[in-house]
């Protein structure tokens, strides 16, 4: 009922799209999977010797109940395992993400820029000691057919929910394959009526070498031949594009120009906050060149700090709440199997046991339980990390060895204290009805 519950809020609130049936679907088989990494943990310590009668004992009751123990490690260790995921993620992949920029990274683009123009904006950025970029043409065309084919039809077959065909586009020419660009597959530089294509876009388009493509510009429509693809940085900070042809093939077509410059006394750019910022060429810019647009990244990434920083601290109050549903399911795990544990003392103290071998029985129980949830709970961290490294953000992996030790040691504390207290209890219980022998 629970479950139901949950399910149909989280329906009401993201919709049916795949990625939250994934997510639902994913829990219980990562819970499973962990729960039988553990249970592999608990058989291999059965084939190992032990001179402790208590560990021995507690090795053998948790594999004798095979679903219960699997049930108890499926619980505790997903609960781990998020709570050791909201750490990393909050203390490294954040973080990590905010500094990936190089401090020098552009963080001004000047758009709309006339030819005649260049040499000025040189001469203005030479006088602070700016270095721009390249500086590439821009002309704006859509993207109208694909081999023949309407190019909404092809996108609406092979990928509905790409923006390419449905939004103006920035094509460019040149001959020098720009930074951050890899050459892929194909040849460079474009020849006339040839096209150089994003290598992402031409996967989802299923656009390949050797196929046709028609745009429409202002002033007419031109087909040409995609000849190269290549891998596109998008994240670097510098002028990219989708597209890049030929001068040629553009020539007739009206054209703007762009570049982008770092700008040293920008008080919002990370690594330079010991700079002026009084933004004095920013000003003489603006007044020069009023019909040049400005677009200030700097601002954009201290808006983007800005809610990273909402995140952080709201992935701080989901840690205590995770941290504190963790220990009531802990609880509520343990006491579920404490009727058991009174019927099997009684056959303890028939067989003659002590009550302080039955309590480190139940001490080390725990603390192996423990301590194989937690194996199993650093074992799923390790690969949720390794997909958020390198699938999300991009990062080279790095693995992060110290949860290994860490999360094994504290889970088997955390659950060793919590169910050696309850089996305290359980045997003074025990011993109202019938005194065990110290």
């Amino acid at each position: 009922m629970v479950a139901l519950l949950i399910t149909g809020g989280l329906v009401l609130l993201a919709g049916t799209e795949p990625l939250l049936w994934s997510l639902l679907a994913g829990v219980p088989v990562v819970a499973l999977l962990l729960a039988i990494f553990g249970w592999s943990g608990l058989w291999l310590l059965r084939r190992m010797t032990f001179r402790q009668l208590s560990l021995r004992l507690a090795v053998n009751r948790l594999l004798c109940r095979p679903f219960q123990t699997m049930t108890q490690l499926a619980a505790f260790s997903l609960s781990f395992m998020l709570l050791a995921l909201l750490v990393m993620v909050r203390g490294d992949l954040l973080s990590r993400w905010q500094q990936q920029l190089p401090p020098d990274s552009p963080n001004y683009f000047l758009l709309n820029m006339t030819q005649p123009q260049i040499p000025q904006v040189n001469e203005l950025l030479a006088k602070y000691h700016v270095k721009p970029t390249e500086y590439f043409p821009v002309v704006l065309a859509r993207l109208t057919e694909i081999n023949g084919q309407s190019a909404l039809e092809w996108a609406d077959k092979k990928h509905p929910k790409s923006t390419t065909v449905r939004r103006e586009l920035n094509l460019t020419w040149v001959k020098r394959l720009p930074p951050f660009n890899t050459l892929v597959e194909g040849s460079w530089p474009p020849k006339s009526k040839e096209v150089s294509l994003d290598q992402g876009v031409a996967e989802r388009l299923q656009i390949h070498i050797g196929d046709k493509l028609t745009f429409t510009g202002d002033t007419r429509t031109f087909q040409v031949t995609v000849s190269s693809l290549r891998k596109v940085d998008w994240e670097s900070l510098h002028p990219n594009f989708i597209f890049i042809f030929d001068k040629e093939t553009l020539e007739n077509q009206p054209a703007t120009w762009l570049t982008s410059f770092h700008y040293l006394g920008h008080e919002n750019w990370p690594g330079d906050k010991n700079r002026s910022g009084d933004g004095k060429m920013l000003t003489e810019l603006n007044r020069h060149f009023p019909t040049i647009s400005m677009l200030d990244i700097g601002g954009m990434i201290k808006q983007i700090q800005g809610i990273l920083q909402q995140v952080s601290r709201a992935l701080e109050i989901m840690v205590v709440l995770v941290m504190l549903c963790g220990g009531l399911l802990l609880l509520a795990q343990i006491q579920v199997g404490m009727n058991q544990r009174q019927l099997e003392l009684v056959v303890y103290r028939t067989l003659g046991a002590s009550k302080p071998l039955l309590r480190r029985t139940l001490w080390s129980e725990f603390a192996l339980l423990g301590f194989m949830a937690g194996l199993a709970a650093a074992f799923g961290a390790e690969i949720a990390l390794w997909l958020l490294q390198t699938k999300v953000f991009e990062f080279p992996w790095q693995p992060q060895w110290q949860m290994w030790l860490v999360l094994p040691l504290i889970s088997s504390a955390l659950l060793s204290l919590c169910g050696g207290w309850l089996g305290i209890r359980l045997l003074r219980r025990q011993g109202q009805y019938r005194r065990l022998p110290e």
